[in-house]
């Protein structure tokens, strides 16, 4: 089953540059869905209808989630600043 609210941020995310795949998106055991971008950075949307996430001082965010394209804008430099950056990964040589 899948959430409107999460494949509408998925889209913007994907307008974006910021890619998604169906194995990033998760639920809670209340049934609430979660996607999953990078290394500490999940967003939630529940009953409130709205998105969640940490921001950058980690306290909760929140943005209506009628509005994914502008809950996107806020999360992309969260994306850009948590997601490794693989070429220096892959090129860094052996441990």
């Amino acid at each position: 089953m899948r959430d409107e609210a999460i494949e509408s941020l998925r889209r913007e995310l994907k307008a974006a540059e910021i890619p998604t795949e169906d194995r990033d998106v998760f639920r809670m055991n209340s049934g609430n869905p979660i996607l999953s971008l990078a290394p500490g950075l999940v967003v939630w949307t529940g009953l409130m209808r709205v998105y969640r996430w940490a921001g950058h001082d980690r306290r909760w965010q929140l943005h209506p989630a009628s509005d994914p394209a502008g809950a996107a804008r806020l999360i992309a430099p969260l994306y850009l600043e948590r997601m490794p950056d693989f070429d220096q990964v892959f090129h860094a040589g052996p441990l």
